[in-house]
């Protein structure tokens, strides 16, 4: 007779999400709940044991020594292990509980079945079932359908460091409230600035911008006068330097900011966009605070488990500041949290393409997204450099100089326990290797410890495929086998691990490795390029956004000094020359600090005759713009070559309104605050509301100076504005500004015109028209 059906027995995670939900160990709007999540996206919240360990001490506290948990294993399978067999173990001892999932059942996810089974099981224990919160039940044997399911997760790869989401690592599981709530209440539900009603949705943002920097501005002061002051005398100077790392830099900083802002309501020659790239640089100073946060407010969890007298003093400042509702080290996240709203409040004011600030918002935005990704990859960084110290206490019988660390080898791609036979050995061993950058680790697991065992230049060696016969049982055990062999044949390892995903990961670590050190992309320049770590913030020479991180953020030229990204190798150009360069010919006369010396429509100066000659024989719709000669005052011109004829048209400029801001117009019509924003302008829009003479559809549409670039691979729009080519097609260039950073306006040969990405095509010189 079949078993009566159970609805729940084919979504036995969701009841266990539930169940946690209940114990508070997710929130309820966890993506675990959301319609359309799965299973995987629920194994993925278990899978570092982090949430298992608290769940342990949240059901009986105290069971666990949570110094004993890694936090933050970022996915490192040794720190997740050891999280994983501490849960078991506790399980075991402290909750009397047997017939267990092994640690790589959940790591590896090879049978999250048994996974579910064990939690249901610890959810019916008499320490759970005597706080009032159900347990949950498992259906006596899995469907089919299931069965499959569950085999499916194997096929998961663990995330890594190097592909975590925005953000992702300052989720805290453990808080009552999260980070984004104290923002919220601390910053969103206070006073204003100004009182009157805004008339526009950009009037909304900028008053949301301005009253929440300066409630912002007001909880930096609070930290600094209601925390930091007065604990001053309480804390080792170490630990207190700690604890309110930046914290004063950032009140100056922010209070310097607010100053600028303000001034928006009052003088309309301000602009928001620029008050954005003066602060850039100083907001850099968040990669510091942001990388120490963890470590603040850890040590400051710590002072005050061992000291009450100095717990109750910090709990009586919390009453006196915020009546209790928030801890200080819930606080202490607002700043990281300030610090990634700026560029979400920009995109919300780059909507309009006809407002006149919208290309210096659209860059202020971009250069926000840069910072903000600065911030986000540093902090990342320190915890895995958190990972990379704690194997290095953690490893026995290595001898080496005291001051090398680990870390000089680079990220950690890869850890995982294999066999391993070296070809001049008879014996096979069990092992357990940690792939970096620049080194294979080998070592002898003992306990929690590791014993070492080699360490091999990554260079030196290469992988050779062994054909495997296919396993018919995908849980047969070291059956996967390939070689890791030194160059020149010297020596070589037999590699064996248990699955043919594991095979595939490791493998693939050691070429990611290969081309980390030695990117194919060199072949494309004459630079000598090594994979460098900066010790300060650098911009990338290519295209000008930041090297992100702390850990071989990118490469140095060991000749020219010249700093770039991973993917801009290929950009670089020739050694000693900046890539950017490729752009037109800089004409004579113009001064090295012209700002317009660049721009692919200047000419510098030059007379209208002259412009005429060099423009008559252009296509209609080609411009320059050039410096007039023949008066004191070297005002500006555009010469514009439509309808066969070549018009001249001067640009005046006059001071407009308070301060010395000068305002740029062809005709009273309208106004500009530079002479880039005037061209970008009517390059899209015709310039009749100046002249009625001209033509509806009258526009600047053809720099002067264009130039010659091919396609390195094909590239499909995905909008309107954007420019579809196949690998290898010639690509003219035409613009570099007006859509968004580090994408450039081109020309197909069909006459076809968009923007696309300056990462995909190869410049080759300017395009002669004489």
């Amino acid at each position: 007779m079949a078993a009566a059906y159970i609805p729940e027995s084919d979504e036995l995670w969701k009841e266990c999400a539930k169940w946690l939900t209940r114990w508070e160990m997710i929130r309820p709007d966890h993506k675990a709940h959301w319609p359309e999540s799965t299973i995987a996206d629920f194994a993925a919240i278990l899978r570092d044991g982090v949430l298992l360990c608290k769940l342990l001490n949240k059901i009986d506290p105290g069971c666990i020594d949570m110094k004993d948990v890694s936090l933050k294993p970022t996915m490192a399978q040794f720190l997740c292990l050891r999280n994983i067999n501490l849960f078991l173990k506790t399980c075991q001892s402290g909750f009397g509980m047997s017939d267990l999932f092994e640690d790589a059942m959940l790591f590896d996810l090879t049978n999250f079945h048994k996974v579910l089974c064990t939690l249901s099981k610890l959810s019916r224990t008499e320490k759970a079932l005597r706080t009032g919160i159900p347990g949950f039940s498992t259906p006596k044997q899995k469907s089919r359908e299931e069965e499959v399911i569950y085999q499916s997760l194997t096929k998961i790869q663990p995330p890594s460091h190097r592909n975590l989401d925005l953000g992702q690592s300052i989720i805290d599981i453990d808080s009552a409230v999260t980070n984004e709530e104290i923002y919220q209440d601390l910053l969103l539900v206070r006073c204003t600035i100004e009182q009157t009603q805004p008339q526009e949705k950009r009037d909304f943002v900028i008053r949301e911008l301005l009253d929440t920097e300066k409630n912002y501005v007001d909880v930096l002061n609070k930290l600094k006068m209601c925390f930091m002051v007065p604990l001053q005398n309480q804390m080792r100077p170490e630990d207190h330097a700690t604890v309110f790392h930046k914290i004063k830099e950032l009140y100056e900083i922010h209070s310097a900011f607010l100053a600028e802002l303000t001034k928006i309501r009052t003088n309309p020659n301000v602009r928001l966009s620029q008050i954005f790239q003066q602060f850039k640089e100083r907001f850099l100073i968040y990669g510091s605070y942001c990388a120490n946060l963890t470590r603040a407010t850890t040590l400051l969890q710590e002072l005050c488990d061992q000291d009450d007298g100095f717990n109750q003093t910090v709990i009586k400042h919390e009453k006196e500041v915020n009546n209790g509702r928030f801890k200080l080290r819930d606080v202490l996240s607002v700043p990281m949290q300030r610090i990634l709203k700026y560029h979400l409040l920009l995109d919300k004011l780059t909507t309009d393409e006809h407002h006149e600030e919208y290309v210096e918002l659209k860059r202020a935005h971009e250069a926000m997204l840069d910072v903000a990704g600065y911030i986000n990859e540093a902090h990342r960084d320190v915890e895995h450099l958190n990972v990379i110290n704690n194997l290095q206490d953690n490893i026995v019988d290595w001898e080496h100089e005291p001051e090398m660390k680990l870390s000089n080898y680079g990220k950690l791609i890869k850890d995982a326990e294999l066999k391993i036979k070296a070809h001049d050995d008879q014996k096979t061993r069990n092992r357990y290797v940690f792939i970096f950058d620049k080194a294979i680790l080998i070592c002898k697991a003992r306990n929690n410890q590791f014993a070492f065992r080699d360490i091999l230049n990554i260079m030196e060696y290469h992988v050779e495929e062994i054909h495997n016969r296919a396993i018919l049982n995908n849980q047969g055990r070291w059956n996967y086998n390939f070689l890791l062999v030194k160059n020149g044949q010297q020596m070589a390892y037999t590699i064996s691990v248990r699955t043919l995903e594991l095979k595939e990961q490791i493998v693939r670590a050691i070429n990611e490795a290969h081309d980390n050190i030695r990117p194919k992309s060199l072949a494309h320049t004459n630079h000598t390029l090594e994979l460098t770590t900066f010790a300060n913030p650098i911009q990338c020479m290519y295209c000008c956004k930041y090297l992100k991180g702390l850990i071989f953020q990118g490469y140095l030229c060991q000749k020219c000094n010249c700093a770039v990204h991973k993917v801009c190798v290929q950009f670089s150009g020739k050694c000693g020359v900046s890539p950017l360069r490729l752009q037109a010919n800089i004409p004579n006369g113009i001064s090295e600090r012209d700002p317009l010396r660049n721009k692919l429509w200047y000419v510098g100066e030059m007379d209208r005759m002259i412009a005429k000659e060099k423009l008559i024989r252009r296509e209609n719709g080609t411009f320059l713009v050039r410096l007039s000669t023949g008066n004191s005052t070297h005002s500006h011109s555009i010469s514009l070559k439509c309808g066969g004829s070549v018009k001249h048209m001067k640009i005046e400029s006059r001071i407009d309104g308070p301060g010395d801001a000068r305002k740029y117009y062809l005709s009273e019509s309208r106004f500009f605050n530079s002479i880039e924003e005037m061209i970008l302008r009517y390059e899209n829009y015709s310039l009749k509301e100046n002249f009625d003479s001209m033509a509806d559809d009258t526009r600047l549409q053809y720099p002067f100076h264009q130039l010659r670039a091919v396609a390195l691979r094909n590239y499909d729009a995905v909008d309107r504005s954007q420019l579809s080519f196949k690998e290898n097609e010639v690509i003219i260039v035409i613009g570099k500004d007006g859509y968004r950073e580090g994408w450039w306006k081109g020309r197909t040969e069909d006459n076809q015109i968009g923007y696309f990405p300056v990462t995909i095509i190869k410049l080759e010189g300017e395009v002669r028209f004489d």
